[in-house]
């Protein structure tokens, strides 16, 4: 009778998960079609790829056009600006989006030092000028430093709502890194300025890409973080949490992450899809993907 129980006890444990996970499932889209419903965005999706012969795979990235007074909302519903135009114009993306409540947010560093020196920084709006300065040298050097492979550039676009961080040590001249920003504002009746980013008029900055010629990445995000918390942002966006590389990303405390229908501080779920993520190989395995929990 009791193992008879336990069995029953643990059928409803898992329906009870599988109506939350549907659940989730219909508020997201929900949510996808409240952004139509209430405003202007224009929604475009791209199917990308699709397999059927041997597995029930679609690839289909959701993208978005949003007016200039709609950005906070945006931001609010999970969508990121795209770093190149579609189209010849701005869109917005949807993905695993990450974020920090900077009310939450504490400095990880007392001190910002290289090799016993103080790290500096400088703000400057992008532009070809960039290059200039050595960015693209700073970048290459970066990516195979790290390993990685080289299919997106910094600097083939740049948007008035973009900016450069440098990073320098001892004079402005020595840069060692930079980040690339992006900034949202919020809609134009809270604007002091117009026809500008002024920090006072920021919804949130997102941390596009960011590289150095020595190891100061934990240094310089905290660098990036403390200087929005100072500047009355109410969150630093990190951009998408994917696969293991984006598990450092929930140690920061006030840490948040786009579920596809609401912003969670659940680290311990959000580690465990990065992981997953990690873990698939093949289109075989993507098809066997579901909203369900994973039984591992």
């Amino acid at each position: 009778m009791r193992h008879s129980a336990k069995v029953k006890n643990c059928a409803k444990r898992k329906s009870r998960k599988e109506e939350t996970s549907v659940a989730k499932f219909q508020m997201a889209v929900s949510h996808l079609f409240d952004d139509l419903k209430y405003s202007t965005m224009e929604l475009i999706f791209d199917h990308t790829l699709g397999k059927q012969e041997h597995t029930d795979v679609v690839l289909c990235r959701p993208m978005a056009m949003v007016d200039s007074d709609e950005e906070h909302e945006a931001l609010d519903r999970g969508w990121l600006a795209l770093d190149h135009p579609v189209m010849g114009r701005e869109v917005f993306y949807q993905s695993r989006s990450t974020r920090i409540n900077l009310d939450l947010y504490r400095p990880r560093y007392k001190q910002h030092q290289w090799d016993g020196r103080d790290i500096g920084i400088k703000i400057i709006d992008a532009s070809e000028m960039v290059k200039l300065l050595g960015l693209p040298t700073i970048y290459d050097d970066y990516m195979k430093r790290k390993e990685f492979s080289q299919d997106y550039t910094p600097f083939a676009h740049y948007h008035p709502r973009d900016q450069f961080m440098l990073f320098y040590v001892g004079t402005a001249d020595n840069i060692v890194g930079f980040t690339k920003q992006k900034r949202y504002r919020w809609e134009e009746e809270h604007y002091s300025t117009i026809d500008t980013y002024d920090s006072r008029d920021m919804a949130g900055v997102e941390s596009v890409i960011h590289a150095n010629t020595v190891p100061i990445s934990d240094i310089t995000l905290d660098m990036e973080i403390e200087w929005a918390s100072e500047n009355h942002v109410s969150y630093f966006y990190m951009g998408s949490g994917y696969e293991k590389s984006s598990l450092y990303k929930a140690n920061f405390r006030g840490f948040e992450w786009w579920t596809g229908a609401e912003w969670s501080t659940d680290k311990k779920q959000y580690r465990r899809l990065c992981e997953r993520d990690s873990r698939i190989e093949s289109f075989r395995d993507l098809g066997n993907l579901s909203l369900l929990p994973d039984k591992s």
